[in-house]
């Protein structure tokens, strides 16, 4: 058996229809290129589903990379290491703690595969630590012509800036060679302030931290501010997960006072003041990614670093005259340059506001009236969140675009790895 199949594939927050492609699960080199060779267009690699642009979604074929997601040797010297693309990044992270090694940064969320998380730009927030792609050092990848090739230092190294960003588009990943650090704790702190203080202070918290980010709470004036630094102190017991309690407890509160502002953000700010804060010591992976249990719809735009606070201050002026609906924090965080073709980060690092709807609310809202506003002050899309962008602004705002649509072409001639949103990008 090389290849067991399945069928209905669909995204975590089920805000894409469910897929009528077949969902492969091929088991080697071989049986993923057969696939490839056999199909004409439509073979759309899938990692964890968490997000919500129609990368995936194919009337053709689905291929899952759960055979391809092991830990290579990590070489010593340079401390890289081959991973299995399709591996989950919280089952990598502690398979390479054992090693004495770790991932340099994660976003908050960790069961993204690597394959996944990387294609599709997927960060953390620091302002001198880039996204996760900025550390691959290779690629192995099956092309749309169904040959096995490497993208390296080594082989094709022309080609390594297109292909840490490449939304599944250049070929369907196998392997990942990624620049590792050593194992390291991180010191979690979490606490709340007034979204003034936060205003006047979001730039010292990000110069004196090696990681900071904050949730805004709508219509509370209040956000909880997180950091993390290196740390040598003991392991501490981890606190219990409340998130999903304590986000079902904003619904109940704009359910109850939707057309009640003023009530609302007293009784928002009483609640937030007395939330528990945290002080914590643990290993890196277990600090920076948390539980995400409660379905949402996303978007999220990475601004220029002097225009993302100004930028999230629009938006949270309209949302609190306009969308009493909208209850789910807000996040802003800050991610470093890299020379990714694809990234949103190439150029010049960016601060990343990213708003969130209840999974069961409408979104649309998001589109007409929020990403404007994203647009307005230069702010470019994450690959995987919602997103309106269009192939023209893409070029517009890529100034690598046409070199990456180039290899894109070069790697698969025949359009074998396209669906429908991705030939509308790349104007096929």
């Amino acid at each position: 058996m090389t290849d067991s199949v399945s069928s209905n594939w669909q995204n975590w927050s089920k805000s894409l229809p469910p897929s009528k492609a077949e969902v492969h699960t091929p088991e080697s080199i071989d049986a993923l290129s057969t696939l490839l060779k056999a199909h004409k267009s439509g073979v759309r690699p899938a990692g964890s589903g968490h997000s919500w642009m129609p990368l995936i979604p194919s009337k053709t074929a689905i291929v899952k990379l759960d055979h391809f997601a092991g830990v290579g040797d990590v070489d010593p010297q340079t401390q890289q290491a081959w991973l299995g693309a399709g591996g989950r990044l919280h089952d990598l992270s502690p398979a390479l703690a054992d090693r004495g090694y770790a991932f340099r940064n994660l976003g908050d969320i960790d069961v993204q595969t690597l394959a996944g998380a990387t294609s599709t730009g997927t960060h953390g927030t620091g302002q001198t630590l880039p996204g996760l792609a900025a550390d691959i050092q290779g690629l192995r990848l099956v092309t749309g012509t169904g040959e096995h090739i490497e993208i390296s230092a080594d082989d094709n190294p022309e080609w390594l800036d297109g292909g840490r960003v490449a939304l599944g588009a250049l070929g369907i990943l196998t392997e990942i060679k990624m620049q590792l650090v050593e194992r390291f704790k991180l010191h979690r702190q979490v606490w709340p302030e007034s979204h003034a203080h936060t205003l006047e202070h979001a730039e010292r918290y990000w110069r004196e931290n090696r990681n900071f980010e904050f949730f805004y709470i709508p219509f509370s004036d209040t956000d909880l501010l997180i950091t993390h630094n290196t740390s040598d102190a003991p392991v501490t017991p981890p606190l219990d997960d409340d998130s999903t309690s304590a986000v079902m407890e904003l619904k109940s509160l704009r359910d109850a006072l939707k057309w009640c502002s003023p009530l609302r953000r007293w009784l928002l700010k009483r609640a937030i003041s007395k939330a528990p804060t945290e002080n914590i010591v643990g290993e890196s992976w277990d600090m920076l990614a948390s539980e995400r249990n409660v379905l949402f719809n996303e978007m999220e735009y990475h601004l220029p670093v002097d225009k993302g606070l100004e930028a999230l201050e629009e938006v949270r002026h309209y949302i609190e005259k306009k969308r009493p609906d909208v209850f789910f924090p807000f996040e802003a965080r800050q991610t470093a340059s890299d020379t990714a073709w694809l990234s949103p980060f190439n150029g010049g690092g960016r601060i990343s506001i990213a708003v969130h709807c209840y999974h069961k609310d409408a979104f649309d809202f998001l589109f007409t009236d929020v990403e404007p506003i994203f647009q307005k002050y230069g702010g470019r899309p994450h690959w995987g969140k919602l997103n309106s962008m269009t192939a023209e602004q893409a070029r517009a705002w890529y100034p690598n675009f046409e070199k990456f649509a180039a290899l894109r072409r070069e790697l698969d001639p025949d359009g074998r790895l396209l669906n429908g949103y991705l030939s509308d990008l790349f104007l096929r």
